[in-house]
C-alpha cells in the first residue's frame, strides 16, 4: 500500500521509509501491469464476441429474409403495387425502386405503367438530370438508342411525354441539336408511340425552334391531358385534329401568336389554363371565341392575362362554367357566368374599367389573395358565400376590406372562412371573427402569438377559470366547425401552446351553451380531432 501519512511526506523521511516507498513503487507498477495484461484479454474476448454476434445475426437476417412472406410475393404481384405507388404520388420514381434489391428490380422492369414517363430531349442540363430521374420519374432520353430502350421498357402502357427541345449554358447538347431532335421525333413516329400518348408536354427555352418542326402524320387519340405553347403550331393542328379526349388543356400564350383554336372539337375538354409567362399578354375577341368554343368547360384558369375589352360590347359566356381562377389577370370585358360557384382572385386582378361588374348569381366560395381593395365593390354575388382570405401583410385590414365593400352592403352572414396569414396578434383575429357572427365553419393557417388569450375570447371566460367569471358571451356563437393548421416545428413553444389552449377551448365549448361540433389540428402529416 502507498503510504497515505501526511506527516511522514512533509519531512524528511527514514531509511526504513524509502526502502518501504520503493518496495510501494515496484508493486503498484507490476499492479497496473497485470492490470492492462488482463485488460488486453477482455478486449479480444469482447472483440471476439462481437464478431461471433455480428456473423449471427447476418445469418439470422439472411434466414428470415429467406423464410420471410416478402419473398414469396410473386413479381407480378410486386409490378401492381409500383404501378399504385407511382401513380398515386407525382414524386414517385421508378428509379428509386430500382435501387432496393434484385427482386424489386426485376419487378419494377415488368412494371409497364411506371416508365410511362419520357422526357425526349437533345440536351441534358447538369443539375436537372437526378431531379428528372429520381424525383419526377423521367426517363431522359437525348439518343436514339436510350429513347428505343424507353419506349420498350413501356411498351403497350399510355404515355407521359414531354418534349423538352433547348438549353441553357448550363447544358450538356450531344452533337447537333437539329438533328437529334429529327431523329428522336422519326423514331417515335416509326413505333407509332404518339398512339399511346395520355399526356404530353412541351418544353423549350428556345421557341424558335419549336416553331419549325413538323409534325404531320402524328395522332394523338388517346391524349388526355396537354402542357403546350401557341409557339408549337404544327403540333397544336394535330391535336386539334386528333384528340377527340382531350379533357384538360394548359395552354402557354407569347406575345404575337394568334389564339386560332377551335375547342368545339373536343367534347370532353373541361379544364382549360391560360398563361401569359412572365408578363401580362394583352388579348380580346380571339380568346373570347376560343373559350366559348368549349361546349363543356368547368374549369378556367387564366394567369398573367389581360382580358382586353371586345368590341360590341360582348360578353365572355360560358353557362357551364364553376370554377374561375385569376393569377395577376386583368378583366375588361363582360362576363356571363350564370353557374359560377368559385371564383378566386389574386393580389394583382383587378379590373381597369369602372363600368366593368362581375356579377356571379351562383357563386358559394370566394378565394382572396392579397387583392386590391377596388375589385372587391365590381363583384356581385346573391348567396351566402364562404371566404378563403389569404393576407400576409395585413390580414384585419383585408377582412375590413371584405366586410365593408361585400358582406355588409349585400351578405349579412358567412358561414364559412379561412383564414391564412404568417402570424397575427389574438386581437385582431377575435376581431375578424366578431365581424361575422353567423359563422359555422372556421379554418385557419398561420401562428397566434398569444394563444392564450385567443381562445379565452373564443370561449368567453379565461381558459383557467372553472366558472365564467367575466359573463360575457363567447364571440362566434354560432361556430359549428374549427380546423387549425398548426406551424411547423411542433416542438416550437408558441406551437405547443397553440395545439394546449386550442383543446381546452374546444372541450369547454363542447360543453357550454354554444357547443362545437368538430374540432381538429393539422400536424403536418394528418388532421387529429381534439373532440
Amino acid at each position: 500500500m502507498f503510504h497515505r501519512n501526511l506527516d511522514a511526506v512533509i519531512r524528511s523521511p527514514t531509511s526504513a521509509e524509502v526502502e518501504q516507498a520503493k518496495k510501494n513503487v515496484q508493486y503498484g507498477i507490476d499492479t497496473l501491469n497485470q492490470i492492462e495484461r488482463e485488460l488486453k484479454e477482455t478486449r479480444a474476448r469482447l472483440a471476439n464476441l462481437e464478431q461471433r454476434q455480428d456473423a449471427v445475426q447476418r445469418d439470422l437476417d439472411l434466414n428470415r429474409s429467406i423464410a420471410s412472406n416478402l419473398r414469396s410475393i410473386p413479381d407480378e404481384i410486386f409490378s401492381l403495387i409500383f404501378e399504385y405507388y407511382v401513380e398515386s404520388d407525382t414524386w414517385a420514381s421508378p428509379w428509386v425502386l430500382m435501387g432496393v434489391c434484385r427482386q424489386w428490380r426485376a419487378a419494377a422492369i415488368q412494371a409497364r405503367r411506371i416508365w410511362s414517363k419520357i422526357s425526349v430531349t437533345h440536351a441534358i442540363h447538369t443539375s436537372q438530370r437526378p431531379h428528372e430521374r429520381t424525383r419526377l420519374g423521367y426517363e431522359i432520353c437525348h439518343t436514339v438508342p436510350l429513347l428505343e430502350r424507353a419506349l420498350d421498357r413501356a411498351a403497350g402502357a399510355p404515355l407521359h411525354l414531354c418534349f423538352n427541345f433547348g438549353h441553357s449554358p448550363h447544358s450538356n447538347v450531344y452533337g447537333d441539336k437539329d438533328m437529334i431532335s429529327r431523329q428522336l421525333l422519326k423514331v417515335l413516329q416509326e413505333t407509332k408511340a404518339y398512339l399511346r400518348i395520355y399526356e404530353l408536354e412541351t418544353k423549350s427555352t428556345s421557341t424558335d425552334w419549336i416553331k419549325n418542326v413538323e409534325f404531320d402524320g402524328f395522332e394523338f387519340p388517346a391524349l388526355e391531358k396537354a402542357w403546350l405553347t401557341t409557339s408549337s403550331k404544327s403540333l397544336n393542328e394535330r391535336i386539334k385534329k386528333t384528340s377527340s379526349r382531350l379533357r384538360w388543356l394548359n395552354l402557354g400564350i407569347s406575345s404575337g401568336d394568334a389564339l386560332d383554336w377551335d375547342l368545339s372539337g373536343m367534347p370532353r375538354l373541361s379544364d382549360l389554363w391560360l398563361s401569359g409567362g412572365s408578363g401580362r399578354v394583352s388579348c380580346g375577341l380571339e380568346m373570347v371565341e376560343m373559350i366559348q368554343s368549349s361546349p363543356c368547360l368547368t374549369d378556367l384558369q387564366l394567369w398573367h392575362v389581360k382580358l382586353a375589352p371586345v368590341p360590341g360590347d360582348v360578353s365572355l359566356s360560358i353557362p357551364s362554367l364553376l370554377t374561375l381562377e385569376l393569377y395577376d389577370a386583368e378583366i375588361e370585358c363582360k362576363l356571363d357566368l350564370p353557374s359560377l360557384r368559385k371564383l378566386a382572385i389574386n393580389l394583382s386582378t383587378l379590373p381597369n374599367s369602372q363600368s366593368v361588374q362581375l356579377v356571379f348569381p351562383a357563386l358559394t366560395t370566394l378565394v382572396i389573395k392579397d387583392c386590391e381593395k377596388e375589385i372587391l365593390p365590381h363583384i356581385r354575388a346573391y348567396v351566402p358565400l364562404k371566404f378563403d382570405i389569404s393576407s400576409f401583410s395585413d390580414l384585419e385590414l383585408m377582412m375590413v376590406k371584405v366586410m365593408d365593400d361585400m358582406i355588409r352592403p349585400r351578405h349579412p352572414s358567412v358561414r364559412g372562412l379561412r383564414l391564412s396569414t404568417h402570424s397575427i396578434s389574438p386581437e385582431p383575429l377575435s376581431d375578424i371573427l366578431s365581424m361575422v357572427p353567423d359563422l359555422e365553419d372556421f379554418e385557419f393557417l398561420g401562428s397566434i402569438s398569444s394563444p392564450k388569450t385567443f381562445f379565452a375570447d373564443l370561449v368567453g371566460h379565461s381558459l383557467t377559470a372553472k366558472t365564467n367569471s367575466a359573463n360575457r358571451d363567447p364571440i362566434c356563437k354560432s361556430l359549428q366547425r374549427f380546423k387549425l393548421c398548426v406551424p411547423l416545428p411542433l416542438s416550437s413553444s408558441n406551437t405547443k401552446a397553440m395545439m394546449r389552449w386550442f383543446e381546452a377551448a374546444m372541450k369547454i365549448r363542447k360543453k357550454g351553451r354554444h357547443p362545437i361540433k368538430e374540432a381538429s389540428y393539422y400536424d403536418g402529416e394528418a388532421w387529429i380531432s381534439v373532440l
